[in-house]
């Protein structure tokens, strides 16, 4: 009997040593465009918590990981939209500290993902180590113990993709079974894990064959000085209504402004299904200060939105609360192309008000030389919440 005894203690010690090695899900969250599921987060940590600070130390193993439900989804478009939101959720000393980092990261995007993806993002607190994989197959690693944070303020910080986003992160491990029950039936097939295997293979072999004279002579680069970003951002809540300052801007938006050419006029919605295919042959090689140029444009296109934001009376009479994501498209000039709304509130009259604010605040600042093109896209978060 004592044999047996042992063996059965082994095994409950080795099952308990596996368990603390393995973070918990500490919750879900369901992103969506246009009324289309794209994606499930998740965030694992050896804490469970509802605090967003609890979950950003730095020294707990946690892990970040994403599945695709979407049929197909760009890997640019999916990045450009979290970098996006990297820059409105952290300070510009984070930024600029994390600028060739987040180079390193970016460009671990290519392609597209497919229904059933798995992208994992999992930090190392003993090592300080972030570790980017597809599907089983590492694409990249980088050793800054502070990095980590910069992604995971994107999706629980002040202003993330939306309060229910944020919410479904912060359950505590609390989560719902029915997105559980979805997420855990989210796999990659056979196939597609060996193509991305065969895929980042190649990568590595056409890097590894790469001429020398190709390669950038890193040390004998001249230092380039990061420009100084703007100041942080304020959440884009209006749980201030009321005061001197909003009523003043909501009078300047609501008056005529000289020579400034009507709003944009609203253009249908485009088909739920239908998520535009980004050229890769489209976009210059990253950089960090190209990265940097983008975060500091996209803080000044938000401040300047934000200006323009008024919270209805009625929504505030019926206690109406709510988040509204809009996609803008400008041109170099930063005239308004395009409006799109990505992700609605509940309330018609919030979801009106946030296309409308958009509208108001065209013409946009010009596009800096460094970003020209055609048409520069970005996002606008706008969380509409009442004083508590």
């Amino acid at each position: 009997m004592k044999p047996i005894k042992i063996l059965i203690a082994l095994m409950v010690f080795a099952t308990a040593v596996t368990a603390q090695a393995a973070p918990l899900l500490n919750g879900l969250a369901l992103e969506q465009q246009f009324n289309k599921d794209r994606y499930i987060a998740a965030v694992y940590s050896d804490t469970l918590a509802d605090s967003a600070n609890v979950l950003l130390d730095n020294n707990t193993t946690r892990k970040l990981e994403v599945r695709i439900i979407a049929d197909g989804l760009s890997a640019r478009r999916f990045r450009n939209q979290w970098m996006e939101a990297i820059a409105i959720n952290n300070s510009g000393d984070v930024l600029s500290g994390q600028a060739e980092n987040m180079v390193t990261f970016a460009n671990l995007f290519k392609g597209r993902f497919y229904k059933g993806d798995q992208l994992s993002v999992a930090f190392d607190g003993n090592s300080g180590r972030t570790t980017v994989s597809l599907n089983g197959v590492k694409m990249g690693q980088i050793a800054d113990r502070n990095f980590f944070n910069t992604l995971l303020r994107a999706w629980v910080g002040p202003v993330p993709p939306s309060t229910d986003f944020r919410d479904g992160l912060l359950a505590n491990g609390n989560v719902d079974s029915g997105l559980l029950g979805s997420y855990e039936l989210l796999e990659p097939s056979a196939d597609r894990v060996a193509d991305v295997t065969a895929s980042l293979d190649a990568q590595a072999e056409a890097k590894a064959e790469e001429p020398e004279a190709s390669k950038p002579a890193v040390a004998a680069a001249p230092a380039v000085k990061k420009p100084k970003l703007a100041a942080d951002i304020p959440p884009p809540s209006l749980a201030s209504v009321g005061n001197a300052a909003n009523e003043a801007a909501a009078r300047t938006a609501s008056q005529p402004t000289p020579n400034k050419p009507a709003p944009a006029q609203r253009r249908p919605q485009p088909k739920a299904s239908a998520e535009p295919e980004l050229d890769e042959e489209d976009e210059a090689p990253l950089t960090a200060d190209m990265i940097l140029a983008r975060q500091i444009y996209h803080s000044m296109l938000l401040r300047h939105t934000y200006k323009f934001i008024r919270y209805p009376k009625r929504a505030q009479e019926r206690g109406q609360e709510g988040s509204v994501r809009i996609n803008v498209s400008i041109d170099s000039r930063g005239q308004i192309r395009e409006i799109q709304t990505l992700q609605e509130s509940r309330y018609a009259t919030l979801n009106r008000e946030a296309r409308e604010a958009v509208e108001r605040a065209g013409p946009y600042p010009a596009a800096p030389p460094q970003l020209v093109k055609d048409t520069y896209q970005f996002t606008v978060p706008i969380t509409f919440r009442l004083p508590d």
